[in-house]
C-alpha cells in the first residue's frame, strides 16, 4: 500500500502488514524477535506458545524463509515511519504508534488476512500436497503428452517415489486418472477467491510450461508479493481443511497428505515422547529423570500439550486454589508478561503454574 509521509509516498509491503500484526498482538510483552521465529515458523516450545498465547497461529510459518538481515531492517523502517514505538531503549520490545494502529486498520479493511490461514495447523500437510500434486500434475501432463525428457518441477527424492509408487498403483489409465485429478482440483478451488485460484493454477507446471514463482506471479497480476504469498498458502490451507471435512469427495488429494494419519502432528517431538510418557501416568520429574533432561525441559512441553490439546487436563500440575488465584491476578493486570503478574501472587505459586493458566485462556483471552 502507499501511503504520505512527510510528502513523500511511501510503498508499505504486506510483509509489514504482518509484522505490524504480530507486533500489535504481542503489545510489548515480547522482543521482535519472537516474531522473527514465529513468522518463521521455528517449533521451539515458546515460540508455539506465543503462538497460541496472542492468537497468532494463523501466522506461524507464513513468511517462511525470512530473513533476518531484511527482518532487522523491516522493523527498523517502521520504526523512521513512526508507526511502532520502543518501550524502553534497546528493549526491542516495541507497540503501535496512533499512526501504525490506523494505517493496520485501513489495510486490514482492503486486504484482510485470509479467515482459513493456519501456518501452525496446516502448513506442514499443505507443503506434503503442494510437492506431490504439483509432481503429479507436471507428469501426468508430460505422460499424456507423450513426452519423456523434462526437467521434474520437485527434486526430493521422497515426493518422487510418493509419484512413482502412486502411478504404479492407480495410473493403469492415466487420461481416466488425470481427468478425476482436474475436477477434484476444480472443485476444491470453488470455495476460494478468483485471484487464489488463479494464483493457484498459474504456480503449477504442465508439458507446455514451468510454472510461475511468486515473484513472477506478483509481477505479472501487479500484486504485493507477500500478498500473492498469503493467499497461495491460504488456498492450500482451504484445501487441506476440505480434505479433512469430506474425504469420500477427494480420494486423490487426500492421499497426498497425511493429515489424517497423524493427531499428534503438531508437537515437536520432544514434546510427542514427554506426551505419550504422561499419558502412562509417569510425573513430570520422573520423565525428565527417564529422559535425561532438565524438569524445565519437560515443563515447556506441557505448556505445549496445554496450548495444542484443549481437554488436557492440568489439574494435576495447578491445584484449583492456584488457578483462581493466577487468574484472578491476570483479570487484574491484563497482562500476559510473567513477572507482573507472578509479583501480585504468593511465593508458593511458581511461574510454571502461570504458564499452565496463561496456556488454557490463551484462546480466549
Amino acid at each position: 500500500m502507499y501511503f504520505d509521509y512527510g510528502g513523500n509516498t511511501v510503498y508499505l509491503s504486506y510483509r509489514s502488514i504482518l509484522i505490524l500484526t504480530c507486533i500489535d498482538k504481542f503489545n510489548g510483552e515480547r522482543t521482535v524477535y519472537g516474531i522473527y521465529h514465529l513468522l518463521n515458523g521455528k517449533k521451539s516450545s515458546q515460540t508455539i506458545g506465543d503462538a497460541n498465547l496472542f492468537s497468532l497461529t494463523s501466522l506461524f510459518g507464513t513468511l517462511k524463509p525470512l530473513d533476518r538481515e531484511l527482518f532487522d531492517k523491516e522493523i527498523k523502517w517502521l520504526h523512521q515511519l513512526s508507526m511502532i514505538k520502543e518501550i524502553t531503549p534497546t528493549s526491542n520490545k516495541f507497540v503501535l504508534t496512533e499512526s501504525g494502529s490506523s494505517i493496520l486498520n485501513s489495510e486490514y479493511k482492503k486486504k484482510p488476512i485470509p479467515d482459513h490461514l493456519n501456518g501452525w495447523k496446516y502448513n506442514d500437510h499443505s507443503l506434503i500436497l503442494w510437492r506431490r500434486l504439483s509432481l503429479l500434475t507436471q507428469v501426468l501432463s508430460n505422460l499424456i503428452n507423450g513426452k519423456k525428457r523434462y526437467t521434474p518441477i520437485q527434486q526430493e527424492d521422497t515426493v518422487f517415489e510418493w509419484v512413482k509408487k502412486f502411478l504404479m498403483k492407480n495410473g493403469h489409465n492415466r487420461y481416466e486418472l488425470s481427468e478425476c485429478l482436474y475436477k477434484e482440483v476444480l472443485h476444491s478451488l470453488e470455495r476460494v477467491s478468483e485471484i487464489e485460484a488463479t494464483i493457484f493454477v498459474m504456480r503449477l507446471t504442465s508439458s507446455t510450461r514451468i510454472g510461475y514463482t511468486i515473484e513472477q506471479i506478483s509481477s505479472i497480476l501487479n500484486e504485493d508479493e507477500t500478498w500473492c504469498q498469503i493467499l497461495f498458502l491460504h488456498t492450500l490451507h482451504s484445501i487441506v481443511k476440505q480434505l479433512e471435512m469430506n474425504e469420500q469427495k477427494f480420494p486423490i488429494l487426500v492421499s497426498m497428505t497425511e493429515t489424517n494419519h497423524d493427531n499428534n502432528v503438531l508437537f515437536t517431538a520432544s514434546t510427542k515422547t514427554t506426551y505419550q510418557m504422561l499419558l502412562q501416568g509417569k510425573t513430570i520429574d520422573e520423565i525428565a529423570h527417564f529422559r535425561n533432561l532438565k524438569r524445565n525441559t519437560i515443563e515447556d512441553h506441557v505448556v505445549e500439550i496445554t496450548h495444542q490439546i484443549p481437554d488436557f487436563s492440568i489439574d494435576q500440575f495447578v491445584s484449583s486454589e492456584h488457578q483462581q488465584l493466577i487468574l484472578s491476578a491476570y483479570q487484574m493486570l491484563q497482562t500476559k508478561q510473567l513477572k507482573p503478574i507472578k509479583e501480585k501472587l504468593s511465593n508458593d505459586i511458581s511461574y510454571f503454574e502461570i504458564r499452565l493458566i496463561l496456556a488454557r485462556i490463551g484462546d480466549i483471552t
